[in-house]
């Protein structure tokens, strides 16, 4: 059986292939200065704020979380508004 590589997020655009980065967006920057987050969404926020745009992996690695516990919370604040995926070109 061949050896098959894990599979990656990426993202296609410009006919370029790339890994999905995620920051705070400014209402994530408002909220986060302004109440006291706390449990997983507060490590993960916090991680965003302190090294800026990242990848899920470098995420979880940054917050010692499981990459799919980073995943679940990273949808929840990119379905709230207070994250976004973005592109190396857009960070």
């Amino acid at each position: 059986m061949p050896n098959i590589p894990p599979v990656k997020l990426t993202l296609f655009g410009g006919g370029q292939k790339y890994r999905s980065n995620y920051q705070l967006t400014a209402l994530g920057k408002t909220k986060a200065e302004q109440i006291n987050i706390t449990g997983a969404r507060g490590e993960v926020v916090m991680a965003l704020e302190n090294i800026g745009p990242c990848t899920l992996s470098e995420l979880s690695n940054e917050t010692k979380m499981s990459p799919a516990r980073v995943k679940q919370v990273m949808q929840v604040l990119v379905r709230d508004g207070w994250a976004k995926k973005v592109s190396p070109e857009e960070q």
